[in-house]
């Protein structure tokens, strides 16, 4: 089979029932005059609708635990909610010391997602630590000027600290649900919002932003298959990775996983990985390539939480025999490139994950899987003639969508060359 075969099937995307998107070219607009901006900006087309509130900490683990007629709670405080960075015990001691010595704290931020029901779009670890502290779920530790406090729990606080801390407050800016006419105009809306919140400290990254304001079912099996043990492996993830940075070293021996794959984890790039599997199944839609993956992946997330069960099950199904076959008869080198010594090693790489998964998810289950596996050592052999003729293919610059059908093709023509020779 030829290149050009490969090619004309590639353009076949072979996508389930439902699965496909359309992503519109964005309107070419002219340059508006002053009279329509004004008008714009009169008529309240982009304004948020907020209102503030204050919460006695003393109400604080009450208020998150309550519960509306559906069974879920008034306040989401989902642990996968935004980032994947938890303050360990000294930070939330001092966050607890702060409101003893009446120290300004920041406010947090919420989203009305629907009326009366509210999710936490900026202060989540400052609830968390307030509804952890009021529930004696750890002890004080690390206080800069109340050391005397060291090792108590609230219950065990003495009765004037106890007054004192509990007639303290923390402020909130609520962002409304009628901020927005539609489910879109409220995504970007919210994104946008979350975004500039989150400017001044630690830069997040496209998938912290995208799990905080693109939740959904597509978002939520994306970050149940980042956990599959076959994929943390090709890419050095921790499967269960201990985020507090008071773990023990005898945890650290255990770990197996790499450095680069605990930055992975910590920044959700796994997650992104997952999800940048699906939505690569329609990159030919995207004029940009992937140049503008980020703002490609988060169209296709918007859009694809929409998508049904039976798609979804078809994600993960795919996803499952994918990560599994490549694991099985690649093992580490999968998503590698050739070293200076012509053997597959090194680093994993996106831009060979892509066409990789791409390929692989062709032949994931079934006869041709069986075969592949039984060959596995004459589809390593394809794979390094595949960068030795064509290593240019997979260069980091190459990225426009010229190139990516090209790379696609090839990498699928190793696995049939290997299995032409089965």
């Amino acid at each position: 089979m030829t290149t050009k075969d490969i090619n004309d099937q590639n353009n076949d995307s072979q996508l389930f029932p439902g699965e496909r998107i359309v992503f519109s070219e964005a309107d070419t607009q002219l340059t508006p005059s002053d009279e329509e901006i004004n008008r714009r900006y009169v008529s309240g087309e982009i304004r948020i609708v907020t209102e503030s509130a204050r919460y006695s900490l003393a109400g604080i683990l009450k208020m998150l635990q309550e519960k509306v007629e559906t069974g879920e709670t008034r306040y989401k405080l989902d642990p996968e909610y935004q980032r994947r960075h938890r303050w360990n015990v000294e930070r939330k001691s001092r966050l607890i010391e702060s409101f003893l010595m009446n120290v300004p704290v920041p406010p947090v931020f919420l989203y009305e997602h629907e009326l009366a029901r509210f999710e936490v779009m900026d202060g989540r670890q400052r609830l968390s630590t307030l509804k952890e502290f009021y529930g004696d779920e750890f002890e004080l530790k690390g206080l800069q000027y109340w050391t005397e406090l060291h090792g108590k729990t609230y219950s065990k606080l003495p009765s004037k600290v106890k007054d004192g801390i509990d007639r303290r407050y923390i402020s909130s800016i609520i962002l409304l649900k009628e901020t927005a006419s539609s489910e879109e105009k409220a995504a970007q809306l919210k994104k946008m919002v979350f975004e500039r919140l989150n400017s001044g400290g630690v830069k997040l990254s496209p998938q912290e932003t995208r799990n905080a304001v693109y939740d959904g079912p597509l978002n939520q099996l994306c970050l149940r298959l980042s956990k599959n043990q076959d994929f943390c492996s090709l890419w050095g993830i921790p499967t269960e990775p201990s985020l507090d940075s008071d773990c023990s070293n005898e945890d650290e021996e255990k770990d197996d996983s790499t450095a680069i794959g605990k930055t992975m984890f910590e920044k959700m790039d796994d997650v992104e990985l997952v999800l940048r599997f699906f939505a690569y199944r329609q990159i030919s839609e995207s004029k940009s390539g992937l140049n503008r993956i980020a703002s490609f992946l988060d169209l296709y997330l918007l859009n694809g939480n929409k998508f049904g069960a039976a798609t979804l099950k078809s994600f993960e199904t795919i996803f499952q025999n994918t990560v599994s076959l490549l694991n099985q008869i690649l093992g580490h080198e999968a998503f590698c490139r050739l070293k200076q010594d012509k053997t597959l090693g090194g680093k994993p790489m996106k831009i060979v994950y892509d066409p990789m998964m791409f390929a692989a998810s062709h032949y994931c289950e079934g006869v041709d899987r069986e075969r592949l596996i039984s060959g596995k050592s004459l589809l390593a052999e394809e794979i390094k003639k595949m960068y030795l003729e064509d290593g240019g293919l997979f260069e980091g610059r190459r990225t426009n969508t010229a190139d990516i059908q090209p790379r696609n093709a090839r990498v699928k023509e190793a696995f049939q060359n290997a299995l032409d020779k089965i």
